[in-house]
């Protein structure tokens, strides 16, 4: 299933015929995109990932560019300008987006809360090929090949145990009845249960035995479970392809998935059971995905599986304003420091895209913080119809807001006394499952697959008694479309 990306590029500063000249342009474009029959390949409009079928033939470029656009590619795959008609920007410039987008700041500062202070410093220069080619992601669908209501999440694996004749089921794994019917796309639950047995010991926060310097995390992320099901039933809707779902049905007080196994389990037997088998079914939804989509070696000749793990988590973010922090907190296994640099491109921090950072025409920055990167993508969608807060989603990091460490230190966002609001980086699972052999490949010398978690705030999980299922199924809508353009970027557009 295609995804169609409508792409612009223009100057930070144009004139008001440009500005009118370039809403005539987007109108006719996506009308174009609307038309009934149309399948992506006309003469205007390009689909992402569909190069050599469609884009190739009529010598269009490799970031799904057209004609209409005023650009061509350049001898390296880049975006180059062809016609002065219609201004594209400087390639050392970050993109804007088109008036009708969600709203930018100006080139010297990056967008901010309020539109009087700047809590993050001036943008990077995004090193990737799409310094010219931004993303405008439109909220369109080609029409669907299938019937969604033939499609459904299946059981495939379910880890259970009986205790006086009461049988519960630990872990689940869910996907496709058929892996043909897949997406490349593996969701992952560790701290959505709420099962709280009691042939399971109670984990504690200050067990002097499992328990770092910091102290165990024994609260579950509430909600996480329902929206990650919600997600996978969006990519069925909108896309006719079925995600695999891992989900931990036990309390975190009682085993943390996303945990090294002794301070996950604290030394119980059912709990090392319970987390061995979510990571083994994790890595069982990778390897059908890589015998289903197949793998792809990037320019460092690293082989990595065509697809994604995604590792939903939530927040309370009370160190932060508002009762919590507003903003999704993607976590790619980079610090606050490694994200504080002018350009991670080379930074010696691996990251969960040791693979997708070396793929042609990628780069780390772009990945993570660019205009393609999986936050700027969601920002793009905002704001949530039913959320009263205009900030409620946006992606830390994200071209809006590139430096996790400026926003978490700025006083605008952060009430924590120490002057120094949480941000979470990445977990376990990020870092183990990026490696196929995910427990017996320390050098990380085998096949890869990239990683990424999702801390939510309060503001998407919680919402209010009225409007949370809503709000849950509009987030989890936009955040499928996020997804499936991002892999179709990388991977093609048979992914998702």
């Amino acid at each position: 299933m295609k995804v169609k990306l409508l792409t612009f590029a223009f100057y930070r500063s144009p004139n008001h015929a440009q500005v009118e000249g370039v809403k005539h342009l987007r109108s006719f474009l996506r009308e174009r995109a609307l038309q009934s029959g149309d399948n992506g390949g006309g003469d205007d409009i390009c689909v992402a990932g569909s190069l050599s079928e469609e884009c190739g033939a009529k010598n269009k470029d490799s970031c799904g560019l057209c004609s209409a656009y005023s650009l061509e590619c350049g001898v390296n795959s880049e975006c180059v300008e062809a016609s002065p008609t219609v201004p594209t920007k400087a390639p050392t410039n970050n993109p804007t987006k088109s008036p009708t987008s969600s709203p930018t700041k100006s080139p010297t500062s990056s967008p901010t809360k309020s539109p009087t202070s700047s809590p993050t410093k001036s943008p990077t220069v995004v090193t990737c090929t799409d310094t010219i080619c931004g993303n405008d992601i439109a909220n369109t669908r080609e029409p669907l090949q299938c019937d969604p209501s033939d499609l459904s999440l299946t059981i495939l694996n379910n880890f259970e145990y009986t205790d006086g004749g009461v049988t519960d089921s630990l872990v689940k794994l869910l996907g496709p009845s058929d892996p043909a019917l897949a997406a490349a796309l593996v969701i992952a639950v560790p701290h959505g249960g709420s099962l709280k047995p009691d042939y399971i010991g109670d984990r504690t926060e200050n067990d002097p035995t499992y328990c770092p310097s910091g102290g165990c995390r024994i609260l579950a992320d509430s909600y996480t479970k329902p929206i990650a099901e919600t997600l996978a039933n969006k990519f069925i809707q909108n896309y006719c392809k079925v995600p695999y779902l891992i989900i931990n049905e036990l309390h975190r007080s009682k085993m943390d998935a996303n945990r090294e196994i002794g301070e996950a389990a604290f030394g119980n037997a059912i709990a090392e059971s319970a987390w061995t088998k979510f990571h083994e079914y994790i890595n069982e939804a990778q390897s059908s995905i890589q015998t289903e989509f197949g793998t792809v070696t990037n320019t460092a000749s690293i082989e990595g599986v065509r697809g994604l793990v995604f590792d939903v988590h939530g927040y309370s973010g009370t160190d932060w304003h508002n009762d919590g922090s507003d903003f999704i907190q993607w976590g790619y296994c980079l610090g606050k420091d490694s994200l504080d640099k002018n350009d991670i491109t080379s930074s010696k921090t691996r990251g969960s895209f040791t693979h997708a950072r070396q793929m042609p025409g990628e780069s780390l920055e772009c990945l993570v913080r660019g205009p393609k990167s999986l936050g700027q993508r969601f920002n793009e969608q905002l704001p949530l119809s039913l959320d009263s807060s205009e900030t409620c989603g946006r992606g830390l990091p994200s071209l809006d807001y590139q430096d996790p460490k400026a926003v978490a230190s700025d006083p605008t966002y952060c009430a924590d006394n120490d002057g120094v609001c949480s941000y979470y980086s990445g977990g376990y699972d990020v870092k183990v499952h990026e490696r196929m052999d995910w427990d017996n490949d320390p050098t990380f010398s085998g096949i890869h697959m990239n990683t990424v978690q999702a801390e939510l705030p309060r503001c998407i999980r919680f919402a209010t008694d009225e409007t949370r299922n809503a709000v849950h199924e509009e987030f989890a809508d936009k955040l499928s479309i996020a997804l499936c353009s991002f892999m179709t970027d990388l991977f093609g557009s048979d992914i998702c």
